[in-house]
C-alpha cells in the first residue's frame, strides 16, 4: 500500500518491525514497514534515522511533493547491484538499441493519445474527438518511419512529431473541459490554471512510481534515451513516464473535473503559480493512487498499472541486456 502523510508537524519514526506516524508528538496510526510499498510526503515534519533504515530493507521508498506540484526529493533504498545493466544502458547512446527505445517511449505516448481522445469520442458521440483522434494516427505512423539510429542522431525529429501530435491531443482535451478552467494549452511547470496545475500534481506522483520502478531494475534513472541529460534530471524517469501519463494521470484529472468533483473554486493563486485547496488535493491524490492500484488486461492477466510499470522497467533493463524485445506499453480505445 502507498501511504500518505499530509499536512503539519506530522513524524514518521519505528517501532520493532512498524511506522508510526504522529501529530504534535500524538501517535495517530502505524503501519507494518512490509505491507507498505511508498510514501508520499505532502506536508512537513520529520523522519528518524531508524524509520529510514526500517523502510530500505523493505524497500520502500519516500517521495516529497510541494505545493506546486514539483518533486522536492526522493529517499531510496540502497542500489541493485547489477553493474552490467548499467554498462549497457550507457554503451547503448553509440547504437541502434537507444534509438529503438527512444521511439517506442514516443510511439506508445502517441497510441495512448488516440486511446484516450477515442474513449471520450466513443462515450460523448462527438466527431470532432474522431477527426483530432485521427489526426494523432497520422503521427504514429511517423514514428515507425524514423530511421534506426543512436538517440541522439533522432531525438530531435522524434520531438518534433511527438510535439505535433501533442497539439492535436490537447485540442482535444481542451474541447471537453468547462471554459471557465480557463485551459488553453498543456504549459507544463509553473501552471497559471487549474488543468495544468491538476496535471503537474498527478504527474509528481506518476514520476515517483516510475522513478522506483527503474531503482529496482537497476537502470540509471539521470541517463536517458530521449530526454536530454542536464545536471540533476532524472531523464529516463521521463523517457518511461511517457507511456503511462494519459492512462493513468490524464484520464484521472478529466474524471475529476468533468464529473464536477473538483471546480475552479478549488483553487488559488499563490507567487504567481496556482495552488490546489486540501480538499481537491487529496481528491486527487486519491484518484491517481487509485488508478495504479486498478487493474486491467495486460499479457493475458489482470495486471495492476503499478505492476505494469515495474514491468516495463524491468523489459528496458532485459532490452539493454539482448535477453528480450522491447515494445512500449499502450491500450488500444
Amino acid at each position: 500500500m502507498k501511504l500518505v502523510v499530509d499536512g503539519f508537524g506530522k513524524s514518521i519514526s519505528k517501532r520493532d518491525n512498524q511506522i508510526v506516524i504522529k501529530e504534535n508528538g500524538k501517535e495517530k496510526d502505524f503501519f507494518l514497514a512490509k505491507n507498505l510499498s511508498q510514501i508520499l510526503i505532502i506536508g512537513k515534519g520529520s523522519i528518524t534515522f531508524d524509520a529510514m533504515k526500517l523502510l530500505a530493507e523493505e524497500n520502500v521508498d519516500c517521495l516529497s511533493i510541494n505545493w506546486k506540484g514539483d518533486v522536492d526529493y526522493r529517499l531510496s533504498p540502497a542500489e541493485i547491484k547489477n553493474a552490467n545493466i548499467k554498462k549497457e544502458q550507457y554503451y547503448s547512446l553509440n547504437d541502434k538499441r537507444s534509438g529503438h527505445l527512444a521511439k517506442s517511449f514516443i510511439k506508445a505516448k502517441i497510441e495512448n493519445q488516440k486511446a484516450t481522445l477515442g474513449t471520450l469520442a466513443k462515450s460523448r458521440e462527438d466527431d470532432y474527438l474522431k477527426s483530432q483522434r485521427d489526426k494523432i494516427s497520422i503521427f504514429s505512423s511517423k514514428i515507425d518511419s524514423v530511421a534506426n539510429l543512436p538517440s541522439e542522431n533522432i531525438k530531435n525529429t522524434i520531438f518534433g512529431i511527438e510535439g505535433q501530435a501533442s497539439i492535436e491531443y490537447w485540442e482535444g482535451i481542451k474541447h471537453v473541459l468547462n471554459g471557465e478552467l480557463g485551459f488553453t494549452s498543456r504549459s507544463g511547470r509553473h501552471a497559471k490554471d487549474p488543468v495544468n496545475s491538476m496535471l503537474n500534481y498527478g504527474y509528481a506522483i506518476l514520476q515517483g512510481e516510475v522513478w522506483k520502478a527503474l531503482h529496482l531494475a537497476g537502470l540509471d534513472p539521470y541517463c536517458g534515451f530521449l530526454h536530454s541529460d542536464r545536471y540533476g534530471r532524472t531523464s529516463l524517469v521521463f523517457d518511461l513516464m511517457e507511456e503511462f501519463r494519459q492512462q493513468i494521470v490524464d484520464k484521472s484529472v478529466l474524471s475529476l473535473l468533468n464529473k464536477n468533483q473538483i471546480k475552479k473554486t478549488d483553487f488559488e493563486f499563490k507567487d504567481g503559480s496556482i495552488l490546489i485547496l486540501e480538499k481537491a488535493k487529496h481528491l486527487l491524490i486519491s484518484n491517481v493512487l487509485k488508478k495504479l492500484s486498478s487493474e486491467i488486461l495486460f499479457n493475458e492477466k489482470n495486471t495492476k498499472y503499478s505492476s505494469i510499470i515495474n514491468h516495463q522497467a524491468k523489459l528496458i533493463a532485459k532490452f539493454l541486456e539482448n535477453k528480450k524485445t522491447y515494445t512500449g506499453f499502450y491500450l488500444r480505445w
